[in-house]
């Protein structure tokens, strides 16, 4: 088995800053929650602020409703994908705290677009004057909107996303935003066809309702042919996985094996396509199943190859694991790329 990497770009780990804002939270939580329970919310968000700042200071923090407990606190990386790994392994590390609900992501708020009023550069935003332009890509299978509200002509560039993207959380959460919304521009005049904020989540639903895929088939997994370079390529791509459902996977893990090809590049014995699978399998199973720290995609055969692509978590998992497994690939070679992805770029182009 050939071993190569690609070098990769990953910012000092978190983990150790994450149990020192635990630790430090087991005992001053009670000052927290006794600001909170006197309406001292500022205060209890600068007792917070140096704790999250040392974990990442590109992190983003709020006190919210709950519906279990008396109080939420969301960490977020507010749409930034080289953090959003971080949120969910501070999230995943919470004690079960008897008054605060811990979240990694804004959730979706119908009521607060209604009700609530945001306090911006000295402006008071009411969410439900806000309305939206919506258009469909049906090549990304996303919503493109541009936002307005009245009182944009107030406040700079940056203030008017600022306020945009707090709307477009309450609207459909932030994994929402992140899966279902593509380009977001602001204007401070009302689309032509402008709609309420509240209804993109009926935008969205019609959308995700639509079947709209990348491939053949309404279930977990679809199949999709096309043309390469070398000839023919056929894949199968796990279309109901997303790095909005697996935020912690994100080192690409790109196992190549090679075969005996025809002339048009395809295998001359079709019942490889049962080795690929249980080679799959194993593989996943030494990563420790499909779940948080790692998830398979599917793989792409074509021009005397396979490659199978598979998502985990760089902190905690090593791609040398698999190397055993690797080695009882019959059929060729078996070679293994890795480099840190949180964004998926590398099978963007087959998972839109």
């Amino acid at each position: 088995m050939g071993l190569f990497r690609r070098k990769t770009r990953r910012g000092a780990d978190p983990r150790p800053a994450i149990a020192e804002f635990w630790s430090w939270w087991e005992g001053n939580r009670i000052d927290v929650v006794e600001a909170l329970r006197e309406e001292r919310k500022d205060d209890a968000l600068r007792l917070l602020q140096p704790w999250i700042m040392a974990i990442d200071d590109r992190l983003t923090w709020d006190i919210t409703g709950s519906e279990e407990k008396s109080f939420g606190l969301v960490v977020t990386s507010a749409g930034q994908h080289e953090t959003r790994a971080t949120a969910e392994r501070w999230l995943l590390a919470a004690p079960d705290d008897p008054d605060v609900e811990f979240f990694s992501t804004r959730r979706r708020d119908p009521a607060a677009l209604q009700a609530a009023v945001l306090n911006v550069d000295g402006y008071e935003f009411a969410m439900a004057e806000m309305v939206i332009g919506a258009r469909v890509d049906p090549a990304s299978s996303q919503v493109n909107v541009v936002v307005h509200h009245p009182l944009f002509t107030l406040v700079d560039q940056d203030h008017r996303l600022h306020v945009a993207f707090l709307g477009l959380d309450a609207a459909l959460g932030e994994p929402g935003v992140e899966r279902w919304i593509g380009s977001v521009a602001v204007s401070v005049d009302p689309p032509i066809d402008a709609i309420p904020l509240t209804s993109l989540d009926h935008v969205v639903a019609q959308l995700s309702g639509s079947g709209a895929s990348t491939g053949e088939g309404s279930g977990e997994w679809a199949a999709m042919k096309g043309q390469g370079t070398k000839g023919p390529v056929f894949a199968i791509i796990r279309r109901s996985a997303s790095r909005h459902t697996y935020p912690l996977a994100d080192t690409h893990v790109a196992v190549v094996l090679t075969y005996e090809a025809g002339d048009n590049g395809m295998p001359v014995d079709p019942s490889i396509s049962g080795d690929i699978e249980e080679l799959e399998g194993h593989i996943l199973e030494v990563f420790g199943g499909d779940g948080p720290h790692a998830v398979h995609l599917g793989h792409v055969t074509g021009g005397g190859q396979v490659v199978a692509h598979f998502y985990i978590d760089g902190l905690e998992l090593d791609p040398d694991s698999i190397g055993p497994v690797l080695d009882k690939w019959n059929r060729g070679k078996a070679s293994v790329a890795t480099a840190h992805d949180p964004t998926w770029e590398h099978v963007a182009p087959f998972m839109r």
